[in-house]
């Protein structure tokens, strides 16, 4: 099973920091697990929960703070050897605050106001960045390639001919989960035949979406099971 990226959520209100952090749970995958409405406690937050040994993952990371930008907060990150990844979530628009957080080497930049359809689309693409770079070692050209692609677009499968994309899609949520679900599971927790679940997840599967393999310890031939590749 894939690990629970942990979250950071940074914004100087905190009623929108608390928003965010619902947000984040709602998020398949994710895991809200402090907030923080100034710069000085983000930066506090992701010591701490480092030298804790449950370090954050991802600092969703608001520009106007009460005591620092939070372009500032990253510059400190940096400077203190914190590797943390940043999402820059800003109503900020202008060129220049952009291509700054750019060179600070940001994973994302989401504008205010946003629905939770593009706020989820956003961590679902972290997520597949994540998968492509996981693994220790050496890496080669086209996993960079699908790591950084990963967060320059949708992750939502796009349904061919055939199919449909709002079945397409209730399937794709039911294994971002993390669990292993066979056709059968998916069918039952849907509306679906155990036919068309296999036909849908076998669609994903192909694409590279979710990762297959045969599950064996029940009666009869192992049956396939499936899992969400990012």
């Amino acid at each position: 099973m894939t690990a629970t990226v942990r979250v950071l959520v940074v914004d100087d209100e905190p009623l929108t920091a608390a928003a965010h952090a619902e947000y984040v749970e709602r998020s398949p995958g994710f895991r809200a697990v402090a907030t923080a409405v100034s710069g000085h406690t983000a930066v506090q937050a992701v010591q701490a929960a480092r030298r804790a040994g449950r370090p954050v993952d991802l600092v969703l990371l608001d520009v106007n703070l009460p005591d620092m930008s939070g372009l500032d907060v990253a510059r400190t990150l940096r400077a203190r050897g914190e590797s943390v990844d940043l999402l820059v979530i800003t109503a900020h628009r202008d060129v220049a605050t952009v291509r700054e957080a750019t060179t600070l080497g940001v994973v994302g930049y989401l504008i205010k106001p946003f629905t939770y359809a593009v706020f989820e689309q956003k961590l679902a693409a972290y997520r597949s960045y994540r998968s492509a770079l996981g693994r220790a070692g050496a890496v080669g050209q086209a996993e960079v390639d699908r790591a950084f692609a990963a967060l320059g677009s949708p992750v939502r499968p796009a349904a061919p001919k055939g199919l449909s994309a709002q079945t397409l899609a209730a399937v794709t949520e039911l294994v971002r989960g993390g669990e292993w679900l066979s056709a059968g599971e998916v069918a039952e927790r849907s509306t679906l035949s155990r036919v068309t679940a296999r036909r849908y997840l076998e669609h994903l599967a192909d694409r590279g979406l979710v990762r297959r393999r045969s599950r064996y310890g029940t009666p009869g031939r192992p049956e396939l099971e499936y899992a969400w590749a990012g």
